[in-house]
């Protein structure tokens, strides 16, 4: 028999939908196997086999107890051992009830509760075998509910027949009912798996971006071949990421340039710092002047910091051009070094180009455009808009 135990592991969501629907279903059981208690003595008195009719009514008691008292105990309804002898009682009670009942009491009374338990299992069956299965199941139970029923002279065929059309009606509202609850369970516990990959993902890149430019400086510093010039530079930029990962750790503002105009020079002199091995060419004088906001200051330092440190390790540069415009409504900086470049269609940028710098300026409204060729350099473009500070 098809059930659904095969399902892969379910989370959080979907054991709790699994308890709640193994609390319902002990719950529907008990009051049908109540209604059944109560009429079983009367029904033995009027059963032509007064053994087989309490052995059929104690068969089932046992079953629905084993169904309340596992479910209970396991939280699910998909293992149970209940599951075969409900189905095959179910089946075995319509027929029985015709033939151990006088036919005045096989329809409309609770001594036939045939009935009445055959629309319970079909009911449940759904809650535990796969949503088409369990309503064809429904309806072949109804089926063989009315083809029974028609024989017994005691009964309108339309009252037969709405009878036996509840049996797969309430097993195609359970059916869809668990489905949904399931399915919706499901995708709950999935969209917290992808809350909590995109989490991952997202501290992952937070640290890359926090480290990288120290693991750079880091790098250096432990390379016995690192010329000795360069030493000092990296020395001093190697305080000021200590103290910049020091704040960073303790959760407070770097007191670094806390204070001063937020410019384009004060940026350029905060970033440049420690570069002093690089043939740098500065021309800046046009565009030093134009106001960024905190948030783009503080960027466009990272970036350009993280530009110069690429280029330091990789380009091979004999001039390195820093340029600054602005014009009334924006301003532009361009990186530019004569180094060996990379071929931009085969050779994809590496984490600093592509997210410290790229990715975390587009953050803060600044457009970042790079251009290399092998052999011809690279050529970093950052654009973005000046700074208007409100008036008091």
């Amino acid at each position: 028999m098809t059930t659904v135990t095969d399902e892969a592991p379910m989370g959080a969501s979907g054991r709790r939908a699994e308890r709640g629907i193994a609390l319902v279903v002990p719950a529907m059981r008990a009051v049908v196997l109540l209604q059944i208690l109560l009429s079983i003595t009367a029904g033995a008195q009027l059963a032509e086999h007064t053994e087989a009719y309490v052995a059929l009514g104690l068969f089932v008691s046992a079953a629905s107890v084993l169904l309340i008292v596992q479910c209970l105990l396991t939280g699910s309804v998909r293992p149970g051992w209940w599951h075969g002898p409900d189905i095959v009682l179910a089946w075995v009670s319509v027929p029985a009830m015709v033939l151990l009942l006088p036919s005045s009491h096989v329809v409309g009374t609770w001594e036939s509760w045939a009935s009445g338990f055959a629309i319970n299992v079909g009911a449940l069956a759904s809650t535990w075998l796969r949503p088409a299965l369990a309503v064809a199941h429904g309806f072949g139970l109804g089926a063989w509910y009315l083809a029974w029923m028609v024989t017994v002279d005691s009964a309108s065929w339309e009252t037969n027949l709405n009878n036996a059309l509840t049996i797969p009606g309430y097993a195609l509202v359970v059916a869809l009912t668990v489905h949904y609850l399931r399915a919706l369970a499901a995708d709950a516990d999935q969209s917290r798996e992808d809350a909590v990959a995109a989490t991952r993902t997202l501290e992952l890149e937070r640290y890359q971006m926090t480290v990288h430019d120290a693991s750079s400086i880091l790098h250096l510093l432990s390379d016995e071949d690192t010329p000795a010039e360069v030493l000092p530079g990296l020395r001093r930029q190697a305080h000021r990421e200590a103290n910049r990962l020091r704040n960073y750790l303790a959760a407070e503002p770097s007191p670094e340039h806390a204070e001063g105009a937020r410019t384009i020079a004060t940026m350029l002199a905060v970033a440049l710092e420690g570069f002093d091995d690089l043939p740098l060419e500065l021309a800046v004088d046009l565009g030093g002047h134009a106001q960024l906001s905190e948030p783009v200051w503080h960027a466009m330092s990272r970036a350009v910091a993280t530009i110069l440190h690429n280029v330091r390790l990789h380009a091979r540069a004999h001039q390195v051009v820093v340029h600054a415009d602005c014009d009334d409504d924006g301003w532009e900086i361009v990186v530019s070094d004569d180094g060996v470049g990379f071929d931009q269609a085969n050779q994809p940028m590496g984490f600093g180009l592509n997210t410290q710098v790229g990715h975390a300026l587009r953050e803060v409204g600044v457009d970042a455009q790079v251009r290399s060729a092998p052999g011809r350099g690279t050529s970093v473009t950052l654009v973005g808009p000046v700074h208007r500070q409100e008036e008091p």
